[in-house]
């Protein structure tokens, strides 16, 4: 259930891979993919005519963080995008040392891995909640850092690339919702993403169907489905049918005693 240990990077893709920008200007913005994920064109670098790219490091380097662990940047003019995907619309631009907190993923897409972050740093640049690419060990974007949290609502986080059954979370009420995000693994021309949550020895619970074309599918259930669902109550399990790199968080939407 967890993804393997990161490997080895290379220095010269990051420029190529237009997730680091050294000044603040956001690339144009053109046709929304879904309700909030907006593309634009990926930013590129020049390169000479007799440089050899260099290869892309695999998802074995991609750095791993669960969902509700607080990290930070790692290097400066970090975009912060829209959505999973190197076509999303930036929202901002971070320096070396932004506090953030993951709240989904990490999602492989154009052969990054990204994750859905949650602005926790008091200073400049302001924003609630956006998109970044990990990068690749050993010079990662993203690393790990300790700062104390008011209130952290994630509860449980997961990240795959297929099938599997994870847990147990504890529900202990209505009071949670679940975010989830699908992406086409690199390469596909689309995918289906299934998702039971079952209550310990009971019958699994239907929560998501999706099938994906080659755009990044977001979604939620909030607490009404839970209040629909009373079984849904001590040690529940996450049940995942998949061909998609997909992530998966449970979020309480108060603190308990709220």
């Amino acid at each position: 259930m967890r993804r393997p240990a990161p490997i080895a990077l290379a220095l010269s893709t990051l420029l190529l891979g237009g997730c680091l920008f050294g000044s603040p200007s956001p690339s144009p913005s053109s046709s929304a993919v879904a309700s909030q994920l907006v593309s634009v064109q990926p930013s590129t670098s020049a390169s000479p005519a007799s440089a050899t790219p260099a290869p892309t490091p695999g998802a074995d380097a991609i750095p791993t963080f669960t969902a509700g662990t607080t990290v930070k940047t790692n290097a400066s003019g970090l975009r912060v995008r829209k959505g999973p995907g190197l076509t999303q619309g930036v929202l901002t631009l971070l320096p070396t040392g932004s506090k953030l907190v993951v709240e989904l993923g990490p999602v492989r897409n154009d052969s990054w891995g990204w994750y859905l972050v949650r602005d926790a740093d008091a200073a400049e640049p302001t924003f609630e909640e956006g998109w970044v690419a990990a990068g690749f060990m050993p010079t990662p974007y993203l690393t790990p850092a300790t700062f104390e949290l008011p209130f952290n609502p994630i509860v449980a986080g997961f990240a795959h690339e297929g099938n599997g059954e994870f847990g147990p979370v504890p529900i202990q009420d209505a009071n949670y919702a679940v975010r989830w995000v699908a992406v086409v693994l690199p390469g596909g021309g689309g995918c289906a993403f299934s998702a039971d949550l079952v209550p310990g020895s009971g019958t699994a619970v239907p929560a998501i169907r999706a099938t994906l074309g080659t755009a990044p599918a977001p979604g939620s259930l909030y607490g009404d489905f839970f209040t629909a669902h009373p079984e849904l109550v001590g040690d529940i399990f996450l049940r995942v049918t998949s061909d998609c790199s997909w992530a998966l968080s449970i979020v309480r939407s108060e603190p308990v005693g709220g």
